[in-house]
């Protein structure tokens, strides 16, 4: 850990991904929009030790950013949070999750955003999720200044990844995947029928790339029928009643999973059930939810093919990969946002330094006015006037230039040993 650096930017980030923990695990660190804000304040506690805290939690990652005051006791805070939620002993925590300090926090945070860390590499939903996990944390009272500089610059590197280079244009995402995988067991997808367990984002998002694949019919349920009611007019669908749901997944040929419950949705006997009523026919079960929604065991069901959101990695892996030329493009936007994050550090740190000089310049000035005016005497309002604009005009006069070069230090410039000399040479605290 580089001490100086860590010491400019106190920020530390633990997380897990698709790379290193199991959906298994993953599901059991989900947090869903719902369940955020008291997660953030069990992290944060009574912020003698995290200032600032930010949850990002998706499908295929867990992360806790904070601004903290130690990282010794903040690192073991957010180990025993993981240990807590995952239902895992501290050390089985610590084989798992990847740590990040200061400038290193910061960079992966915007390698998450330009879709560099990403399951579906360049995929466009993380950037949504970067920036809600930032509102969210904002309506918390729990992301302050440094956290919230942080995603807006990590929000601007993944904007300008999408427009500036082609990462974002092969259209890849988790959608894309699922229409790949039904192809692959279905074949042709114009005589098939799909059946959405679930009325999200997600779940609308595939439902629109299996139609434009040519999927004939799509059916809705979801626990509020309304809101199944209003995708199925946005898709050309059919919404149905979660209650039917025995009976309508005997007519689909898709079935994709996507509630955000907290538990089992579609169980084993159902799903066999249904099979023998369809005859057998190949059924897929594309459960895109963490926690999951499909019981893992409907996989031995014969002629039954369950993927959940980790079996989706095999398919990604068989598409051609970007190339170096496209991640070098993203990765030096990535280090031009960082270094303008890097120098919005340094002038904070700077502002502070200049706050203090005009603090110690203004005690002086009030006390040096106070023993001037008791040894002149008495004194008309207007010679007092004079007498306090002179002090004062002195104080700004000397502070001015020291105050020009905090504001305009070069970039070459060590920025630390500056601002030290500067705190030693005027005796600030």
């Amino acid at each position: 850990m580089n001490k100086q650096a860590t010491a400019t930017m106190p920020i530390l980030m633990i997380g897990l991904n698709h790379k290193v923990a199991p959906v298994d695990v993953r599901e059991h660190l989900a947090f869903g929009p719902e369940r955020v804000p008291l997660a953030l304040s069990e992290l944060v506690g009574d912020k003698r030790v995290i200032k600032e805290a930010v949850l990002l939690s998706t499908c295929n990652r867990t992360e806790v950013y904070v601004l903290t005051t130690g990282f010794a006791f903040a690192e073991l805070q957010l180990e025993e949070f993981f240990s807590r939620h995952a239902n895992l002993s501290l050390d089985q925590v610590r084989r798992i999750v990847y740590v990040a300090h200061g400038e290193g926090a910061a960079l992966h945070l915007m390698q998450v955003a330009a879709g560099l860390d990403s399951l579906v590499l360049g995929e466009n939903e993380i950037l949504g999720q970067v920036r809600s996990a930032s509102e969210m944390a904002q309506c918390a009272g729990m992301s302050g200044p440094v956290l919230s500089a942080l995603f807006r610059y990590a929000i601007q590197a993944g904007k300008r990844a999408r427009t500036e280079t082609p990462i974002g244009q092969g259209n890849i995402s988790v959608a894309s995947v699922v229409v790949e995988l039904a192809e692959q067991v279905l074949g042709p997808l114009n005589e098939r029928t799909a059946l959405l367990i679930g009325a999200g984002k997600i779940s609308s998002i595939t439902a629109r790339a299996l139609v434009k694949a040519g999927l004939r019919c799509v059916m809705i349920a979801n626990r509020t029928f309304e809101r199944a009611q209003k995708l199925a007019r946005n898709l050309n669908g059919t919404a149905v009643h979660f209650d039917a749901l025995d009976e309508t997944l005997a007519q689909a040929d898709i079935v994709i999973c996507s509630t955000g419950a907290p538990h089992i949705v579609l169980h084993t006997g159902t799903v066999m059930k249904a099979q023998q009523m369809r005859g057998d026919r190949p059924l897929l079960i594309a459960d895109l939810a963490v926690p999951r929604d499909a019981d893992p065991q409907i996989a031995s069901i014969p002629g039954v093919h369950l993927s959940n959101i980790d079996d989706l990695e095999i398919t990604v892996k068989t598409r051609h990969p970007l190339t170096a030329s496209v991640c070098h493009e993203v990765e030096e936007i990535v280090r031009q946002e960082m270094k303008s994050f890097c120098q919005w550090v340094e002038a904070r740190r700077c502002a502070s330094v200049i706050q203090a000089l005009y603090h110690k310049g203004e005690d002086i000035y009030q006390a040096e006015v106070e023993q001037t005016l008791r040894r002149l005497g008495p004194l008309t309002p207007h010679q007092e006037h004079l007498v306090q604009a002179m002090a004062k005009a002195i104080i700004g006069k000397m502070l001015h230039e020291p105050t020009i070069h905090l504001r305009e230090l070069p970039p070459d410039k060590d920025t630390a040993t500056y601002i030290a000399w500067v705190r030693e040479l005027y005796g600030l605290k």
